[in-house]
Protein backbone atom coordinates (compact mmCIF):
# COMPACT_ATOMS: atom_id res chain seq x y z
CA UNK A 1 0.00 0.00 0.00
CA UNK A 2 1.42 3.34 -0.90
CA UNK A 3 0.17 6.19 0.66
CA UNK A 4 0.42 9.35 -0.60
CA UNK A 5 1.36 12.22 0.57
CA UNK A 6 -1.13 15.75 -0.02
CA UNK A 7 -0.26 19.79 -0.05
CA UNK A 8 -1.30 19.53 3.51
CA UNK A 9 1.07 17.15 4.75
CA UNK A 10 3.84 18.70 2.64
CA UNK A 11 3.18 22.06 3.99
CA UNK A 12 2.84 20.64 7.31
CA UNK A 13 6.25 19.02 7.64
CA UNK A 14 8.16 22.64 6.09
CA UNK A 15 6.42 24.16 9.01
CA UNK A 16 7.89 22.04 11.50
CA UNK A 17 11.60 22.71 9.81
CA UNK A 18 11.08 26.16 9.82
CA UNK A 19 9.55 27.08 13.12
CA UNK A 20 12.90 26.86 15.15
CA UNK A 21 14.56 28.86 12.31
CA UNK A 22 12.09 31.47 12.11
CA UNK A 23 12.38 31.84 16.17
CA UNK A 24 9.32 31.95 17.22
CA UNK A 25 8.55 33.73 20.54
CA UNK A 26 12.41 35.02 19.62
CA UNK A 27 13.28 38.04 22.41
CA UNK A 28 14.72 41.05 21.03
CA UNK A 29 18.10 41.58 23.15
CA UNK A 30 18.39 45.07 24.58
CA UNK A 31 21.78 47.48 23.66
CA UNK A 32 24.99 46.82 25.72
CA UNK A 33 25.82 49.55 27.84
CA UNK A 34 28.74 50.89 28.38
CA UNK A 35 29.67 52.76 31.52
CA UNK A 36 32.40 55.60 30.84
CA UNK A 37 35.69 55.71 33.55
CA UNK A 38 35.54 58.10 36.14
CA UNK A 39 36.37 61.09 35.33
CA UNK A 40 37.82 62.20 38.55
CA UNK A 41 39.43 59.58 40.99
CA UNK A 42 40.04 59.55 45.00
CA UNK A 43 43.54 61.48 45.50
CA UNK A 44 46.03 59.51 48.40
CA UNK A 45 43.30 60.61 51.42
CA UNK A 46 40.49 59.02 49.53
CA UNK A 47 38.51 62.34 48.58
CA UNK A 48 37.12 62.49 44.96
CA UNK A 49 37.75 65.40 42.29
CA UNK A 50 40.80 65.24 40.59
CA UNK A 51 41.58 64.49 37.33
CA UNK A 52 43.82 60.82 36.60
CA UNK A 53 47.37 61.72 36.13
CA UNK A 54 48.25 59.96 32.30
CA UNK A 55 51.61 58.58 31.71
CA UNK A 56 52.44 57.15 28.88
CA UNK A 57 55.98 56.14 29.43
CA UNK A 58 56.82 53.71 32.55
CA UNK A 59 58.25 56.26 34.99
CA UNK A 60 62.00 56.73 36.33
CA UNK A 61 63.52 56.27 32.84
CA UNK A 62 67.82 57.93 32.99
CA UNK A 63 69.99 58.12 30.77
CA UNK A 64 73.62 57.34 31.65
CA UNK A 65 76.83 57.50 30.44
CA UNK A 66 79.11 54.56 30.47
CA UNK A 67 82.62 53.39 29.46
CA UNK A 68 82.75 49.82 27.78
CA UNK A 69 84.43 48.06 24.98
CA UNK A 70 84.52 48.35 21.24
CA UNK A 71 83.87 45.42 18.01
CA UNK A 72 87.79 46.76 18.41
CA UNK A 73 88.40 46.77 21.98
CA UNK A 74 88.97 50.05 22.78
CA UNK A 75 87.31 52.19 24.75
CA UNK A 76 84.01 53.58 24.15
CA UNK A 77 81.41 55.93 25.61
CA UNK A 78 78.02 55.27 25.34
CA UNK A 79 74.64 57.01 26.60
CA UNK A 80 72.14 54.30 27.25
CA UNK A 81 68.56 54.14 29.09
CA UNK A 82 67.54 52.50 32.31
CA UNK A 83 64.82 52.00 33.97
CA UNK A 84 64.22 52.04 37.85
CA UNK A 85 64.41 54.75 40.53
CA UNK A 86 67.48 56.58 38.67
CA UNK A 87 69.24 55.63 41.27
CA UNK A 88 72.46 53.11 40.65
CA UNK A 89 74.81 52.44 43.10
CA UNK A 90 78.84 52.28 42.12
CA UNK A 91 78.24 48.02 42.67
CA UNK A 92 75.48 47.90 39.79
CA UNK A 93 77.12 50.26 37.80
CA UNK A 94 80.34 47.92 37.61
CA UNK A 95 78.08 45.08 37.09
CA UNK A 96 76.20 47.07 33.83
CA UNK A 97 79.92 47.80 32.22
CA UNK A 98 81.42 45.05 32.78
CA UNK A 99 77.66 42.55 31.30
CA UNK A 100 78.25 45.08 28.14
CA UNK A 101 81.84 43.86 27.63
CA UNK A 102 80.45 40.48 27.29
CA UNK A 103 78.92 41.80 23.92
CA UNK A 104 82.39 41.36 22.52
CA UNK A 105 83.29 38.27 24.30
CA UNK A 106 85.63 39.92 27.10
CA UNK A 107 84.24 38.51 30.72
CA UNK A 108 85.44 40.60 33.44
CA UNK A 109 84.86 39.39 36.87
CA UNK A 110 84.51 42.20 39.68
CA UNK A 111 84.50 40.83 43.87
CA UNK A 112 83.10 44.07 45.12
CA UNK A 113 82.82 47.64 44.61
CA UNK A 114 83.37 49.82 47.67
CA UNK A 115 84.29 53.13 49.43
CA UNK A 116 87.53 53.92 50.78
CA UNK A 117 87.31 57.45 51.60
CA UNK A 118 86.73 59.46 48.83
CA UNK A 119 87.64 56.97 46.45
CA UNK A 120 86.02 53.71 45.02
CA UNK A 121 87.80 50.30 44.78
CA UNK A 122 86.96 47.94 42.82
CA UNK A 123 88.67 44.45 44.00
CA UNK A 124 88.73 41.76 40.74
CA UNK A 125 88.91 38.48 41.19
CA UNK A 126 92.84 37.67 41.03
CA UNK A 127 92.10 34.80 38.23
CA UNK A 128 90.55 36.24 35.95
CA UNK A 129 90.40 39.17 33.09
CA UNK A 130 91.85 41.90 33.43
CA UNK A 131 94.19 40.49 35.76
CA UNK A 132 94.89 37.40 34.02
CA UNK A 133 94.05 36.52 30.17
CA UNK A 134 94.48 40.16 29.13
CA UNK A 135 97.37 41.46 26.48
CA UNK A 136 98.19 45.75 27.61
CA UNK A 137 95.50 47.33 25.76
CA UNK A 138 92.98 44.91 26.37
CA UNK A 139 93.74 45.47 30.26
CA UNK A 140 94.24 49.25 29.70
CA UNK A 141 90.66 49.68 27.81
CA UNK A 142 88.57 47.76 30.55
CA UNK A 143 90.48 49.79 33.52
CA UNK A 144 89.54 53.20 31.61
CA UNK A 145 86.01 52.08 31.04
CA UNK A 146 85.71 51.18 34.60
CA UNK A 147 87.34 54.18 36.14
CA UNK A 148 85.46 56.94 33.91
CA UNK A 149 82.16 55.12 34.09
CA UNK A 150 82.82 55.41 37.71
CA UNK A 151 83.86 59.18 38.32
CA UNK A 152 81.32 60.54 35.40
CA UNK A 153 78.40 58.82 37.45
CA UNK A 154 79.56 59.60 41.21
CA UNK A 155 80.84 62.91 42.11
CA UNK A 156 81.53 61.85 45.37
CA UNK A 157 84.29 59.79 44.59
CA UNK A 158 87.81 61.37 43.50
CA UNK A 159 89.71 58.69 42.48
CA UNK A 160 89.82 54.74 41.75
CA UNK A 161 91.43 52.51 43.08
CA UNK A 162 92.16 48.39 41.43
CA UNK A 163 92.54 45.48 43.63
CA UNK A 164 92.76 42.12 42.93
CA UNK A 165 91.84 39.52 45.51
CA UNK A 166 92.08 41.96 48.30
CA UNK A 167 95.41 42.36 47.88
CA UNK A 168 97.39 45.13 45.61
CA UNK A 169 96.41 44.74 41.85
CA UNK A 170 99.35 42.70 40.32
CA UNK A 171 98.61 41.60 37.05
CA UNK A 172 100.63 39.57 34.12
CA UNK A 173 101.30 43.52 32.57
CA UNK A 174 101.09 45.82 35.25
CA UNK A 175 100.87 46.24 39.20
CA UNK A 176 99.90 49.00 41.78
CA UNK A 177 100.68 49.74 44.94
CA UNK A 178 97.27 48.90 47.28
CA UNK A 179 96.11 52.33 47.83
CA UNK A 180 97.67 53.79 44.38
CA UNK A 181 94.50 56.14 42.92
CA UNK A 182 94.46 54.77 39.00
CA UNK A 183 92.65 57.82 37.98
CA UNK A 184 91.77 60.94 39.76
CA UNK A 185 89.59 63.87 39.13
Amino acid sequence: MKKKFTVTDILLVVALFLLPVTGCGKQEVPPLEVTPPPTAVPDSSGVIGREPEVTYFPQGITNITYYTLSEELEVEEVTSPITGNGEMTAQELVAYVTATMEDVSVTVTVDSVTADGANAVVDFESDSVPVRFANTRLESAILDALAQSLLDNFSEYAGVIFRAGGQAYESENRSFELNEIYMGR
